[in-house]
């Protein structure tokens, strides 16, 4: 489809330059013609004409003004007849350059709108891919208990899974929701002012049970000034939970979570420590992507790939900006930069 699109374009832009140049080369080579006529030439004429015509005949003086005339007549056609060569050399030479030219200026403008629209068909597949497992995980339950007559105990157990499913579906569709709104203008959302260590606070006290579960400890240091940022609670709320849950999820037991939030002039960094397996640095350029998923022993935890999309597109929402510091066997530090109010 590209292809030939980018073909079409080529023609056309190419047509377009060739009729303008040519249309300059014609109407400059007219207008050539039309001032030699018109110009040095015909004044000479017409003072032999004057002269012949005062005095009843060819003078000597009149003689060399008419040779003179003849030489220049013949300079006037050697210089348009180069003149005339000259452009068609230049526009067969640019007959070759136009075409090449324009073929790479338009795979230049067509590459972000290929690049997106493979970015959109990949994220379709790939959210259909994830959407059809949990359906079919649902599906195969259901036909399987109804096969036959079974036991409470049994319904139970099928509901329960089922019941699973439907919330890790919900999830999803969630997080689909989420990214879909990372290209809407930050106007559209309920910006107000945000104490970023009261909300921190509250996310990691929501994870303490699972904490102390997975027997992880979890550190804060916060700063000694306020850290207020105009921005959308609930995105916030959801950028550092995924990032604090990110970290618990891939620290074994007996190590620390840190949560470092810093004060820098007019911006705070918040950086979030694991001490977990880390990433290869191959890895970390593509680890915001959605629906990828490192191949190594971070995939062995269930999930869709699309809690640091996720990140990643609130802190842009934000005018934020977001780094991965990471070595593999020495851990993760996720930093997220936001600008302070006012």
């Amino acid at each position: 489809m590209f292809k030939r699109t980018a073909v079409k374009l080529t023609i056309f832009y190419s047509s377009l330059f060739f009729a303008l140049f040519w249309s300059f080369s014609f109407g400059l080579y007219v207008y050539l013609v039309h001032s030699f006529n018109s110009g040095y030439i015909t004044k000479v004429r017409q003072r032999v004409q004057r002269h012949i015509t005062q005095n009843g005949e060819m003078t000597v003086r009149a003689f060399f003004i008419e040779q003179d005339n003849t030489i220049i007549d013949k300079s006037r056609e050697v210089t348009l007849e180069n003149f005339r060569r000259g452009l068609l050399l230049i526009n067969g030479i640019l007959f070759v350059i136009i075409p090449t030219l324009s073929w790479f200026l338009v795979q230049r403008m067509l590459y972000p709108v290929r690049e997106t629209f493979q970015k959109q068909r990949r994220f379709v597949s790939d959210a259909s891919h994830e959407l059809r497992t949990p359906l079919a995980i649902m599906g195969n339950e259901i036909e399987v208990t109804l096969q036959q007559e079974r036991d409470a105990s049994y319904y139970i157990r099928t509901l329960n899974t089922i019941k699973e499913e439907v919330l890790r579906l919900s999830g999803l569709v969630k997080n689909l929701l989420i990214l879909a709104r990372q290209r809407e203008p930050v106007r559209g959302m309920e910006m107000q002012d945000v104490e970023i260590v009261d909300l921190i606070s509250k996310v990691l006290a929501s994870y303490a049970s699972r904490f102390e579960k997975k027997g992880v400890r979890y550190e804060v240091e916060f700063p000694e000034e306020n850290c207020i940022i105009k921005g959308n609670a609930t995105m916030l709320e959801q950028l550092f939970s995924n990032l604090i849950d990110n970290a618990l999820k891939f620290s074994p037991a007996d190590t620390t979570v840190t949560v470092i939030i810093k004060r820098e002039k007019n911006h705070v960094k918040v950086h979030v420590k694991d001490e977990g397996p880390g990433i290869a640095k191959e890895h970390q350029k593509k680890i915001f992507d959605r629906f990828y998923r490192v191949d190594s022993s971070r995939t062995q935890t269930k999930g869709y790939g699309l809690g640091l999309p996720i990140v990643k597109a609130i802190v842009e929402l934000h005018k934020g900006a977001i780094t991965v510091h990471s070595a593999p066997g020495k851990g993760s530090v996720f930093s997220v930069s936001l600008s302070l109010a006012g």
